[in-house]
């Protein structure tokens, strides 16, 4: 259960909203460039009483002509602005293209009352349109199929992002990995704007004091991503910053930095700070409407994420940490997996993508897939992939056991790739119990077309009647066969019994679809059963839990091919007796 905070010591002397009148004077604290704290003069221009739900602001103008061209520039947010010798608030927000440095500011006094539990463990919901592809309401269950969309390139961002209204431009300092058109979309979504940072440099080793530079790590290890603010007020151990929400998460827990500003960056458009980030101070606890509160301490451990990329031969790992906020992970494994993709090693245009995932969760569960596609957007394609899954293994509407680390390993090489051009059978008409020769011809991207000869085992139970041969890349076969099923995974362990199904482009497959009624679960499907079973069966299982089958697929060959594949033919056969031939 989440306490509000305590009001803090009698020694800070604060303002409340309702004695602040138009006119009154007062200055604004906050780091500039080179590290040196500046005094900027304000005037009260009034009150805001609802610029959004549960918010209040008072509206300043800066009376310096730093600012004259600008307005705010990001980066100011949780400045703390002080008139009579009290502290007013914080720096919340600005307008682009202003002709007039005028600043909204959180009252103090609703950032004193910021609810934080120290051992509340993180836990959020996506919440945006997009979103409802990916993941039900309670007791709905999860949808799978957005994964073969975001192979395909069809899924947006958007599906694995939280939904963000943001009140203000954030800096969003970015050291150690490369920044494309793609990652940088990800993150603007946010209202963060990506700048090149660097970490390690020099920073105050102290406890920040009110006005200085602070940051909320995003991911750590090989490479920080960091949204920067400023401190607004101390209290011994608690930390108040920022003056408005990163993305309202609630309960968090991302490392606190220490910052430092090197330059500032004006623009009529979006004027921001550019930025250091150093060592950590803290654990920021809270993101709440009003701002982010910090408890002075360790840093907190964070979701280990390795990532292993092979180019040109060679290998190179990197190890990342992501912040404890389950609703931002997916995008964060999104953007490292791009950029770790792209690190170093050219152009991402027109190459082959492998990929192997493994994810290993507190209850001694993992989970292991691969896939892989090629293309002009194949790395985007494969972060893609790797957000919306984990997206599925973060935040479904159903409990799961924590996710305790992810490996990823990236193979990119020359764009090669194969299209299933035809598949035909020896015959069309076939008994049970014998093996059917299917002639399969594949059309590389360079090269001669490729025909090659699999048998097909034909089941002996077989009743006579329509059946029909379908050939098909693995990618396209899972998603079909998961489509017919028609069933949600209503629990962890239905939901890895239903990823680990998932197959790579790169197999081919033949099946035969069976005109044999069965039942569809959660766990798997139950082909060919007595009219009777199944109808004591359906009875017996909750609704939606179950589903009746009109047909039933069997696998009879898998064949792992060098490179991605796409395409599917359905081909009619026909069962016959023994004496039918």
């Amino acid at each position: 259960m989440f306490v509000p905070a305590l009001l803090l010591s009698l020694s800070l002397s604060v303002m409340p909203l309702a004695q602040a009148k138009p006119g009154q004077q007062g200055y604004c604290l906050t780091e500039w460039t080179g590290g040196e704290k500046i005094k900027i003069p304000v005037e009260v221009v009034g009150t805001l009483m609802t610029t959004q739900p549960g918010r209040r602001a008072v509206l300043v103008r800066l009376l310096d002509e730093r600012f004259r061209d600008s307005g705010v520039v990001a980066g100011m947010s949780g400045s703390p602005v002080y008139v009579e010798e009290k502290l007013l608030g914080a720096v919340a927000f600005g307008w682009s293209f202003a002709r007039e440095p005028l600043a909204g500011v959180t009252p103090f006094e609703d950032m004193q009352v910021i609810p934080y539990n120290p051992m509340a463990t993180p836990r959020s919901r996506l919440s945006s349109p997009e979103s409802s592809a990916l993941v039900g309401g309670e007791g709905v269950g999860v949808n799978v199929q957005p994964l073969f969309a975001a192979l395909r390139g069809q899924l947006p961002p958007a599906a694995f992002s939280p939904k963000v209204e943001p009140s203000s431009s954030t800096p969003l300092a970015v050291a150690g990995v490369p920044l494309s058109p793609w990652t940088e979309g990800l993150w603007r979504t946010l209202g963060l704007t990506p700048v090149p940072s660097a970490y390690g440099a020099p920073t105050p080793s102290a406890p920040p004091e009110p006005g200085d530079t602070v940051a909320a790590a995003l991911i750590w290890g090989d490479a920080v991503v960091a949204a920067g603010g400023t401190l607004t007020a101390r209290d011994e151990g608690r930390f108040f910053a920022f003056g408005h929400p990163l993305i309202a998460a609630g309960a968090v827990r991302m490392p606190a930095l220490r910052g430092r500003v090197l330059a500032v960056h004006n623009s009529f458009s979006v004027p921001f700070k550019i930025f250091t980030v150093g060592e950590a101070f803290g654990t920021f606890v809270a993101d709440q409407p009003a701002g982010m509160v910090a408890l002075a301490g360790p840093p907190p451990r964070g979701l280990p994420l390795s990532i292993a990329v092979q180019g040109e031969g060679t290998w190179r790992g990197f190890a990342f940490f992501l912040a404890d906020v389950p609703i931002l992970q997916p995008l964060l494994a999104a953007f490292l997996t791009a950029a770790s993709a792209s690190h170093n090693q050219g152009s991402n245009d027109d190459v082959t993508v492998d990929l192997a995932l493994t994810a290993r969760f507190a209850n001694g569960s993992t989970l292991a897939l691969r896939q892989n596609t090629a293309g002009s957007d194949a790395v985007a394609r494969v972060a893609t992939f790797v957000g919306a899954l984990l997206a599925l293994l973060t935040t479904p509407p159903f409990p799961v056991p924590a996710l305790e680390g992810l490996e990823l390993q990236l193979q990119r090489l020359p764009h090669e790739s194969a299209s299933l051009v035809e598949a035909i059978p020896q015959r069309r008409k076939v008994r049970p119990g014998e093996t059917l020769p299917v002639t399969v011809a594949l059309q590389p991207r360079f090269g001669p077309r490729q025909t090659q000869v699999y048998t097909l085992p034909i089941p002996a139970h077989l009743a006579p009647g329509k059946v029909d041969l379908l050939v098909a890349d693995g990618s396209a076969f899972s998603e079909y066969a998961l489509r017919s099923e028609r069933t949600a995974p209503q629990d962890f362990l239905q939901l890895l019994g239903q990823l680990s199904r998932l197959e790579p482009s790169s197999h081919l497959v033949l099946a035969l679809e069976l005109r044999e009624p069965g039942l569809a679960l959660s766990a798997g499907a139950m082909p060919a059963l007595p009219p009777s079973l199944a109808a004591s069966l359906s009875a017996s299982l909750a609704p939606g839990n179950v589903q009746r089958l009109a047909s039933t697929l069997f696998v009879g060959h898998r064949v792992p091919l060098a490179w991605p594949l796409s395409g599917a033919v359905r081909v009619g056969l026909e069962v016959v007796p023994q004496e039918g031939l």
